[in-house]
Formats: C-alpha cells, sequence, structure tokens
C-alpha cells in the first residue's frame, strides 16, 4: 500500500492530502518497530503543523497517525498549543474527540524514545483534563502507559484485566506486542 501511494504521490506532488496519507502508511511501518523518520521527513510533518492556528478534524487526525514517527521533543509545543485549545473550547465538538487518541499517541511516542521528562510533564497536562467521552479505551490506554512508565504491573495487569472482561483482543494483542518490545512478561 505505501508503495502504491508513493507511485501516485510521484504523478500528482501538489496533493497533500495523498501525501499525508502516504505519511500515515509510512508510520504505520515504522511503528511496528518503534522507529522514527528520517529528519527530512520529520521536517516536513513539522513545516505542516507549524502552520495551524486551530486545529481541525483533519490536522488532530494526522498528528495521530504520524506522532510516533517524529522526535517527541520536536511536537511538544503541539501538543501544548492542542491542549490549550480543547480546554479553551475552541474546537467543535468532533474534533474535541480526537484529543484524547492523540495524547495517548504522544504519551506512548514519549515512553519508546525514553524522553521521560516530557512523558511526566505530558501525564500532569492530562491528569486535570476532563474529556467529553470519557471511554474505556482511553482510560485503559493512559492505565497501560502510566504501568508502563512507572514499571507498575499492577496498572499493567488491571489494563490486561479491562481488555479481558470486555473482549477487546485487538488491545491486547496491542499491549502484547509493547510488552515484548519492553521485554516485560505477561
Amino acid at each position: 500500500m505505501c508503495e502504491s501511494i508513493k507511485i501516485m504521490s510521484a504523478h500528482r506532488p501538489n496533493d497533500v492530502a495523498l501525501r499525508h496519507f502516504f505519511l500515515m502508511t509510512k508510520s504505520t511501518m515504522y511503528h511496528l518497530d518503534f522507529n522514527i523518520a528520517s529528519a527530512s521527513i520529520q521536517q516536513e510533518i513539522i513545516d505542516y503543523f507549524f502552520g495551524i492556528e486551530n486545529w481541525q478534524y483533519y490536522d488532530l487526525c494526522l498528528f495521530f497517525f504520524v506522532a510516533n514517527m517524529i522526535s517527541v521533543e520536536h511536537i511538544q509545543p503541539y501538543v501544548t498549543d492542542i491542549i490549550e485549545q480543547y480546554v479553551q473550547k475552541i474546537m467543535s465538538q468532533n474534533t474535541a474527540r480526537m484529543v484524547a487518541p492523540v495524547l495517548i499517541m504522544i504519551l506512548e511516542a514519549s515512553i519508546v524514545q525514553h524522553q521521560y521528562h516530557l512523558t511526566s510533564e505530558l501525564l500532569g497536562k492530562i491528569a486535570p483534563l476532563t474529556f467529553y467521552q470519557q471511554n474505556f479505551e482511553f482510560q485503559t490506554w493512559l492505565l497501560f502507559w502510566e504501568g508502563i512508565f512507572e514499571n507498575d504491573v499492577q496498572k499493567i495487569d488491571d489494563a490486561y484485566g479491562i481488555t479481558h472482561r470486555l473482549h477487546i483482543n485487538t488491545t491486547k494483542l496491542l499491549f502484547d506486542h509493547i510488552l515484548t518490545h519492553y521485554q516485560i512478561e505477561k
């Protein structure tokens, strides 16, 4: 899929949406091995986000899909901006629903990239927030990543327990993949 989109985007170099779709597919490949993109791709994405004044649904979706491939040190100002706009209720309700998943993805990226000072800072920013729709998926992922960050086996077990009770097998498989990466036995 990535290669076919790359070919399509070569024929339509001014199609930003197609380029973003290519970056999202590329990000999926990086995500499997917890890798980050080359400096030029990171800069391309950072430049795009730099031009955003008011975060829209599309922007947050793109951010969600490519956050793992960018050094979290470079995207920290955008996270602060997103949280500020969320708290000030500048976003539409539909756009605001993307904030929680984006924060979980940034939390993951900060832990995977061993940027623990940013992880701690992000957890501090998330704690006082109340999301419009506090769902089990967000809470489960937050619990899981806090468990990884704090090396708290009980939190990790509790997150697994939620996936088991709610029969969320996909999330359980993702947890397994992450724990394998960290060489944590469950």
